[in-house]
């Protein structure tokens, strides 16, 4: 029985590592792109024709979906990571 034991305990903490490791490399590819959105807007914008400023706009409401997206992971992360605990 506490062979079994520690064998769950060690699958379970396995599983916990490998989840916050999943969780922070698609924190930090959501960073990296928006970071390279906001810096095509800037280049967007410093053109300052019609169609730059137009992409410019697209590009803002992906950004923001990106940021959504993130923060909406960060609390279902964050909520999943409080109940293992208890």
């Amino acid at each position: 029985v506490s062979l079994i034991s520690s064998v769950l305990k060690s699958l379970e903490l396995f599983l916990q590592l490998k989840n916050n490791s999943f969780y922070y490399e698609i924190r930090e590819k959501s960073r990296k792109r928006q970071t390279q959105i906001i810096n095509e807007i800037e280049k967007l914008r410093d053109a300052g024709d019609s169609n730059s400023s137009d992409r410019a706009d697209l590009l803002r409401d992906e950004l923001k979906s990106e940021r959504e997206e993130l923060e909406h992971l960060s609390a279902f992360y964050t909520k999943a990571k409080g109940k293992s605990k208890s």
